[in-house]
């Protein structure tokens, strides 16, 4: 049975929302079939809504943050001005999930707890919880890789990583920028098959990494991806899904 696999590049903005659809088959290969902005005709929660419906199996990858540092929201709870915070900076601005891909991928994503990507994952949620409106699927967090439908946490770069390429300087509108997302593409390109124009993906940042999404997605649906190894932890912060290092060297 196949799996429908939907791939989100977050914004605080819905035109720089970025969205993508593919299918993936029986054989585990990916098609790629859409790519669009969330303003581009309908909102984004209602694209995504829209593009699982029906769906037996389905995965959406947003790739911001869905959890907080747990030590974070202990502290701050209790916290007054001027009090000292008792927690290491390294537990009270990043979640075990960042620790694991630092170890394991050697780049530490973006801190939830200290950096701007807090507004970005603050919009996703809302984003989600819109989506969920307009759905009539449950669109849980999923946690059984190859297993359970339901909406997962990626980072597109971690997703380049875990198949050894090192993409740096592709996000952006000048020239440069847009000869790594070519090169990216030519990477990948025996994985991301289907009809959406690889122009379109150069073009626009966003477009390209809501297709990365898609593809950590269809990673999670084809039971690829690594599982936090504490599971209740996870679920109060969040947990970024990739592909294990076993797969890495097919790329490399």
């Amino acid at each position: 049975m196949s799996w429908i696999v939907v791939g989100v590049d977050c914004a605080t903005q819905e035109e720089r929302t970025g969205l993508a659809y593919g299918v993936l088959d029986d054989a585990g290969v990916l098609e790629l079939r859409r790519a669009t902005l969330g303003t581009a005709g309908e909102s984004a929660p209602a694209t995504v809504a829209g593009w699982i419906a029906g769906a037996a199996r389905y995965v959406v990858a947003l790739d911001a943050p869905l959890g907080w540092p747990a030590a974070l929201g202990s502290s701050l709870a209790a916290h007054a001005a001027g009090e000292f915070l008792e927690a290491l900076p390294e537990h009270l601005f990043r979640r075990e999930t960042d620790r694991f891909v630092h170890t394991e991928l050697g780049k530490v994503p973006l801190e939830v707890g200290a950096d701007r990507i807090a507004r970005t994952a603050r919009a996703a949620l809302d984003l989600l919880r819109r989506a969920r409106q307009a759905s009539s699927l449950p669109l849980q967090l999923a946690w059984r890789p190859g297993d359970s439908s339901g909406v997962i946490e990626v980072s597109p770069l971690a997703t380049l990583l875990s198949r050894g390429i090192r993409a740096g300087g592709y996000h952006g509108n000048a020239g440069p920028a847009r000869k790594a997302r070519a090169k990216i593409l030519d990477r990948i390109a025996n994985e991301l098959g289907g009809t959406v124009s690889r122009d379109l993906l150069i073009e626009n940042e966003h477009l390209l990494d809501a297709a990365l999404s898609a593809l950590a997605a269809a990673d999670f649906a084809r039971g690829d991806a690594i599982r936090p190894g504490d599971p209740v932890g996870a679920r109060k912060e969040g947990w970024i899904w990739f592909r294990g290092r076993g797969q890495r060297a097919l790329f490399e």
